[in-house]
């Protein structure tokens, strides 16, 4: 079997040291620092795009926020001045009807007396 044979040990292992020293030496020096790099930068662009991706969520949360709140505002401020003016139509009527309700009062007292006048002057003349 030529894996056996003595005499060609050493050239065997010579050329297998050889590949594995200069396989190794390539891999130290170009391509693994050259990765590493890479995956440095890669971490770094995640990195910032992960911290900007949540300033902009804080800023779409916090312009949200602010355009709910000035709706909110806008819509109580709505709701409290329309609350206003039926509170003072209404304030207007009651005293309108307390009013109203008055001049009856006083009118049906007017009648009332003009009528018991016309019935004593009835009374007296009949």
């Amino acid at each position: 079997m030529p894996q056996f044979d003595t005499f060609s040990f050493f050239s065997q292992l010579f050329w297998v040291f050889l590949a594995f020293t200069t396989l190794y030496l390539l891999l130290s020096f170009y391509l693994l620092p050259a990765l590493a790099a890479i995956l440095k930068i890669r971490k770094r662009k995640l990195a910032a795009q992960a911290t900007s991706s949540s300033n902009a969520v804080t800023t779409d949360t916090a312009s949200v926020t602010t355009e709910s709140t000035n709706s909110l505002v806008s819509s109580l401020s709505a709701k409290i001045s329309s609350f206003e003016t039926n509170a003072s139509q209404s304030v207007n009527l009651s005293n309108n009807l307390n009013v109203l309700s008055l001049q009856v009062e006083a009118s049906n007292r007017l009648n009332l007396s003009v009528l018991s006048q016309a019935q004593l002057t009835t009374l007296f003349y009949n």
